[in-house]
């Protein structure tokens, strides 16, 4: 992957094209190169395409409607492509590569979608090649959360120069990550390195759709904390003013049972200190596993702030080895939406540069 290097940018628009001047520092690789790219963000419901320089700025994006099917979803992709191109004022020739992210299993090194959860109909399909040669440029696939990962790592919370080891936990509908290790992305053996939710954190506990019992996902992702609330409300004795917005919702979700701890609701903040708890638990497994210089919380959930990560480092502290103190930074990711096509676009360049 890229190394460590200062490299200046700013972008002006030039005779409808853009030039490269120094200006301002940014993390880029040890080549200055240039160029522009596109960045891909498949997700299952709204397909996100922007256009981004060779230091991660953001020069256009477009966000439309997913689809149904490779064939539908993959010409819904390239048209997004064209459209964040057409945003940016640009022609198609000024782009350099693009960089797909995608839910797997997945293979980088064939480009392929081995099958996926969110999108139906989807089985060894091979979205790196069709991508490429429907806008006519050299393509990358990396799975989504790997990607938006490497968005954090290259320009978002782990930027500077002196962050090498890097891990990202996303909290969302599951539990997913990314880890970098001295600069580089891994992927592991068979693609699989980054299936965080899955680590095992209560042996023999609540059966994961994955097969396993007691993953992270399980305790942690935000569809399972309001539904960890919801099983303890079925014990009549137990009194909250989450009953309450259970009768009146139906359903209970992690922005509820947040809503109601800040408010000093009991039962919402057990459960939301167990959650807190669990990750910790993950965390202090990552930092004897890896030795991360920091771990960035990213996802819905990560928009808590301080209302998730103090707990979370107060139960690190608190379970951690007392042989020396903990030297690892437990922050939020800062790119939010965007990480998914800035890490993509950045793989494209690291892919552009040999590395």
């Amino acid at each position: 992957m890229l190394g460590q290097a200062w490299q200046a940018v700013v972008i002006g628009r030039e005779n409808n094209g853009f030039s490269l001047l120094t200006f301002d520092f940014l993390k880029t690789g040890d080549a200055v190169g240039d160029g522009l790219y596109i960045g891909l963000d498949l997700g299952g419901t709204n397909i996100k395409a922007g256009v981004l320089d060779c230091a991660g700025k953001v020069i256009s994006k477009v966000s439309v409607p997913t689809g149904r099917g490779p064939d539908a979803v993959i010409a819904n992709m390239v048209a997004a492509g064209g459209e964040a191109v057409r945003a940016a004022g640009l022609p198609l020739d000024a782009i350099t590569a693009v960089g797909i992210d995608s839910p797997g299993p997945l293979s980088t090194e064939k480009g392929v979608v081995i099958r996926s959860a969110n999108l139906l109909g989807w089985e060894n399909v091979p979205l790196r090649d069709r991508i490429s040669a429907a806008l006519g440029k050299p393509a990358i696939l990396e799975n989504d959360a790997r990607a938006a990962a490497y968005g954090e790592f290259f320009a978002g919370a782990g930027k500077s120069l002196n962050v090498r080891n890097m891990m990202m936990i996303t909290l969302g509908t599951g539990v997913g990550g990314g880890i970098i290790v001295d600069g580089h992305l891994i992927r592991g053996h068979t693609d699989m390195a980054g299936e965080l939710g899955h680590a095992i954190v209560v042996p023999d506990g609540a059966l994961c759709g994955c097969g396993q019992k007691g993953c992270l996902e399980m305790y942690t992702a935000a569809s399972r904390v309001g539904q960890r609330a919801v099983q303890a409300l079925h014990d009549p004795e137990v009194t909250s003013s989450l009953r309450d917005a259970l009768n009146q919702l139906g359903e209970l979700t992690a922005r509820d049972v947040e809503d109601h701890a800040r408010r000093g609701d009991e039962l919402a903040l057990e459960v939301w200190n167990q959650t807190c708890r669990y990750l910790a638990v993950a965390c202090i497994s990552a930092v004897h596993w890896l030795d991360p210089q920091m771990i960035i919380f990213g996802g819905g959930m990560a928009a808590a702030g301080e209302f998730l990560l103090q707990p979370i480092r107060r139960h690190f502290d608190a379970n951690y080895w007392k042989m020396d103190p903990p030297a690892v930074e437990i922050r939020a990711a800062e790119l939010g939406n965007d990480a998914g096509i800035i890490g993509a676009a950045a793989l494209a360049h690291a892919m552009m540069q040999g590395h």
